[in-house]
């Protein structure tokens, strides 16, 4: 028995070591085991003239959404691009990156609304109605808001999701059930013209899988007091051209041929 005690108390004693050196392991683990939470960049801080120039075309059927990047000037070797849009089966996503040290400017893309499954099956979500288009590039984010409808020509008028601008078509300027996006282009897509002393709205795009015809007139709401001679520009060809712009109340009223328009004090 006298034996046996030493014996007894070595193992206690190695027991008692290995549950401290146990627990010594688990608190260091547990100190550098530190999940870095991911930093929400600012959105559209940098200045709409250092913006790229960014639109949304649909197909006719409104399966597709052709992505446009043009005027982006940075040193970042890649751009994520996030599209979520609205079904009746509820919010949706895209997800995409660009090499921008291999593709060149203008950047195109085709995001598909809908899902393609492993074995190749695609699946197209019905319903869409609007949605946002994010662009990230280094630390720079910007987002832009869009609308997605169907041409009607019983009730051709569409306008964009600030409410600020609608266009009002003829029952001939599109096919029954073509699909048209309206939305801030983020960026401009052509210098400023000198004459213009502050850009009052837009830049607005009107998308379509076709061009326009027969456009009845374009209007845009202006914020109370921001009529110091307000004029509507198109683009055309382009370079910004200047249109016959009436004023009444807070509201714009011109006579465009082209879908992409901002209004200027002058």
């Amino acid at each position: 028995m006298q034996k046996k005690a030493p014996i007894i108390i070595v193992l206690l004693l190695a027991a008692a070591a290995t549950l401290l050196i146990s627990r010594k392991v688990n608190q260091k683990d547990a100190v550098t085991i530190v999940q870095e939470e991911e930093v929400a960049l600012p959105v559209n801080v940098i200045p709409v003239e250092e913006r790229p120039f960014i639109t949304l075309t649909p197909d006719a059927i409104g399966r597709n959404l052709s992505l446009y990047i043009d005027r982006l000037t940075t040193s970042a070797e890649t751009l994520e691009y996030e599209l979520i849009y609205q079904t009746i089966e509820g919010d949706q996503g895209a997800f995409g990156r660009i090499n921008l040290k291999t593709e060149s400017q203008p950047i195109t893309k085709s995001i598909l609304l809908g899902s393609k499954s492993a074995g190749g099956a695609v699946t197209y979500y019905p319903g869409v109605s609007g949605g946002s288009i994010a662009l990230t590039w280094g630390a720079t984010k910007i987002k832009e808001n869009f609308n997605f409808v169907t041409f009607d020509p019983s009730d051709p008028t569409v306008s964009t999701q600030d409410g600020r601008l609608t266009l009002v078509l003829s029952a001939k300027s599109l096919k029954k059930g073509d699909k048209i996006v309206t939305m801030k282009t983020s960026g401009y897509p052509a210098p400023i013209p000198d004459s213009v002393a502050k850009v009052l709205a837009g830049p607005y795009a009107i998308l379509t899988p076709t061009s326009l015809k027969s456009i009845v007139r374009l209007e845009i709401k202006l914020p109370a007091g921001e009529h110091q001679n307000p004029t509507v520009y198109e683009l055309i060809a382009g370079k910004w051209s200047k249109l016959k712009t009436i004023l009444k109340n807070d509201t714009l009223t011109a006579i465009p041929i082209s879908n992409t328009f901002i209004v200027t004090s002058e």
